[in-house]
Order: structure tokens, then C-alpha cells, then sequence
């Protein structure tokens, strides 16, 4: 895990995923400089992954291949614009998915295999939970781009599907309402597809704070039980 030398880190892996989602929906352009923005953005994640958990030469070159499969596709939808694109937008989704998987599994070790934490840990640990979401998120955007019917959209908000941008920061944000148990009613899940991933994201969601908090606070309790056996020694 981090070292005190490192304590930015996972700050900056933080900053750079909510960035990203800040940013997104202001480019409210289907055009191919919107795209390529967002796949730059997507590469300054990359690169904030690499710089806080890929600490190892197997493991930077197992991140390195399945980010670079997501920018390759980026590129190539960029460059071939012309439809369909229900092959290109799964593809793009299924890949970045399997990225935040990888990132989420690296983030979950670190944690389980520390000894000691410092805060920069936890802010990774952090990092895991919204990585957690986006991963459903581009479930979801899958989901919806290969069949439609299976979800109910608002009509105040189903603009933002015509939009390559809109449409995953608004398919992030039903997946970060579904994670917290919030459900706005906004949008809702009409297919059996959709609602067995809700109720995932829902578990998988609070098997994380569980687990993950639980061993934060344990690792933390013995810290300051070996601190405290070192001062009365």
C-alpha cells in the first residue's frame, strides 16, 4: 500500500474519478472532440491508477493491457463513427468495466493484505466503493444499449440518452442512487436483466462497507494496540 511518501496517491485517484464524473455531463456533445476528451479523461484515470495501486510489474502490465483495449476502442469509435454502434458501444463498456474490475480487486487486496494503513489507505479504500458503482454503471449502459425496453426513464431527464456523454454520467448516477439505496424513482428497471443487476450492485455495495470498514477498523485497533504495547515497554 501506500507509504507515507506516497500520501497523494490515492488523493489523486480520487480526484481523478470524480473529476471525470464531474466533467462528463458538461460535454453535451455526441461530436468526435467530445469523445476524444472523454477518452483522455479515461487515460488520466489510467494514469492515476498507476501512479496509487499498480505497484508491480505483473500487475501494471495486466492494467496496462486493459486499459489500452479501452482506449483502443475509444479511438476506433472516434475514427469510425458511422452506425451501428451497439457493437462498439458494448465493447466499449464491457472494457472499461473489466478495468474497474481489475482496479476494484487491486484496491480490495491491498486493504485485506495491509498490516498498517495510513489515511492515504483509507482514501483508496475510498476510491474502491466508487469504482464499485462505475462498474455498474457501464453494466447498465450495456444493458440499455442492447435492449432499450428495460428501462423506465423520466421524461425530464431522457434527453441525456441521445448523448454518448449524458447518457453514461446518467446511467453513473442511477448506479451511485441504486448503490446508496437512495432510488429518486427517476429511473426504474423494467426487465429481469436489469432488476437482477440492481439488487446486485445493492449487495455487492454493502458487502463492501462491511467487510472493507470492518477491516480498516480492525488493522487500525491493532495499530494502536502496538503503539500503546511499545510505550509501556
Amino acid at each position: 500500500m501506500a507509504t507515507d511518501g506516497n500520501m497523494t496517491r490515492h488523493v489523486q485517484l480520487l480526484v481523478a474519478l470524480v473529476a471525470t464524473e464531474l466533467i462528463r455531463p458538461l460535454m453535451a456533445r455526441a461530436d468526435s472532440v467530445a469523445r476524444i476528451v472523454s477518452v483522455t479523461f479515461f487515460i488520466l484515470v489510467g494514469v492515476a491508477v498507476f501512479r496509487a495501486i499498480f505497484d508491480t510489474q505483473r500487475l501494471r502490465q495486466i492494467g496496462a493491457a486493459l486499459g489500452g483495449t479501452v482506449i483502443a476502442i475509444g479511438f476506433a469509435g472516434i475514427l469510425d463513427p458511422s452506425p451501428p454502434r451497439v457493437p462498439m458501444e458494448v465493447l466499449m463498456n464491457a472494457s472499461t468495466a473489466a478495468f474497474f474490475v481489475f482496479v476494484l480487486s487491486v484496491i480490495v487486496g491491498h486493504v485485506f493484505g495491509a498490516r498498517r494503513l495510513a489515511m492515504d489507505d483509507v482514501v483508496g479504500a475510498f476510491s474502491g466503493y466508487i469504482v464499485i458503482a462505475l462498474i455498474w454503471g457501464r453494466l447498465y449502459a450495456i444493458a440499455w444499449t442492447v435492449v432499450p425496453n428495460y428501462f423506465s426513464v423520466s421524461p425530464d431527464i431522457k434527453w441525456q440518452l441521445d448523448n454518448w456523454n449524458t447518457l453514461h454520467a446518467l446511467f453513473d448516477f442511477y448506479s451511485f442512487a441504486t448503490i446508496t439505496s437512495i432510488g429518486y424513482g427517476d429511473i426504474t428497471t423494467t426487465g429481469p436483466v436489469t432488476n437482477n443487476l440492481v439488487w446486485l450492485e445493492v449487495m455487492c455495495g454493502q458487502f463492501y462497507l462491511a467487510v472493507v470498514v470492518a477491516t480498516i477498523v480492525g488493522i487500525k485497533m491493532s495499530q494502536a494496540l502496538d503503539s500503546s504495547s511499545r510505550d509501556g515497554a
